[in-house]
């Protein structure tokens, strides 16, 4: 992620040094002068040279003042600025950590609506804080995987009073962690051994270059979704629509196919489909055969 604000404060630091030593030495060139130049442009002991070569001293004793007070101006001024960036990192600091804490607390409450709150402050974090990005992928990654998994807040448990509550918060979830801004050593989201099946739908989920490695999505449905380059290695897709989901280069190895809609995926390849596994249910899109051992059960 480019930080032009960054660029263009140490770009105009530099140049406010170099005028600085600009005036710097021109200072030191008119001290140099004022027991140099009269002399030499005004020689002999008349008056008229006497006047002149103290008229030129006192100019250049003037110009000297006058550019040690801007050298050393500019100096302070840097050291101004340097001070306030120090105390606007400070406060922005405490900003995100005040924020974080706040986001943390909010994720585990019973309100659908404060879950929602916390989970798109934590999205707030990782935008205004680059270096805190991946803490908060590892903790909207866990919210996720937990509560598509734990019997208590599955969507589709038998007591639930509220099923749809907790596919919209696991599905916020996951939507803000495909769209936060790509950072290098930085994973997208690690959703492994996550549940997405049923009720936790993911429609038009926009997660490209993400981690569903082993991700259950029996039944999910993707439509939609923006799938290209994702790690779907031995990920359950069995039964699982993914009309109109981008697969281009999406890692398929392993993943099961059993029963899936890919007849109108966009960007699948033979190749992804032989790494997979499915059955004589699975609809691929045309051009794309079924493997031998998809009919044969092998």
């Amino acid at each position: 992620m480019t930080d032009n604000g960054g660029t263009h404060r140490r770009a105009g630091r530099r140049w406010l040094w170099i005028v600085a030593g600009i005036a710097a030495v021109g200072a030191v060139c008119a001290v140099v002068g004022i027991w140099h130049l009269p002399g030499r442009m005004y020689p002999g002991t008349s008056d008229g040279a006497v006047q002149a070569r103290a008229a030129l001293q006192g100019g250049l004793l003037t110009a000297a003042a006058a550019l040690t007070a801007v050298a050393g101006g500019l100096i302070a001024l840097d050291e101004t600025r340097q001070a306030n960036a120090e105390v606007r990192r400070a406060n922005e600091n405490t900003h995100v950590r005040e924020l974080y804490a706040s986001a943390i607390s909010q994720l585990g409450s019973d309100s659908l609506d404060v879950r929602l709150g916390g989970i798109y402050a934590l999205e707030r974090v990782a935008r205004d804080s680059a270096a805190d990005q991946r803490t908060v992928v590892e903790v909207l990654s866990a919210f996720a995987r937990v509560h598509s998994t734990d019997p208590a807040l599955r969507p589709d448990a038998p007591d639930s009073a509220s099923p749809i509550l907790h596919a919209v918060d696991v599905h916020a979830a996951v939507t803000v962690l495909a769209r936060l801004p790509i950072l290098n050593g930085v994973p997208r989201a690690d959703l492994v051994g996550a549940d997405f099946t049923g009720p936790a739908t993911l429609h038009r989920l926009q997660a490209p270059g993400g981690i569903l490695a082993g991700v259950s999505l029996g039944e999910a449905d993707l439509s939609g979704a923006n799938l290209a380059r994702v790690k779907l290695r031995d990920a359950d897709l069995t039964d699982a629509c993914l009309m109109l989901a981008d697969l281009t280069e999406a890692d398929l190895t392993g993943a099961d196919l059993t029963g899936a809609d890919l007849t109108s995926a966009v960007g699948l390849t033979q190749e992804q489909v032989g790494a997979a596994s499915g059955d004589s249910r699975t609809r691929l899109p045309a051009g794309l055969i079924s493997p031998a051992s998809w009919v044969s059960g092998v």
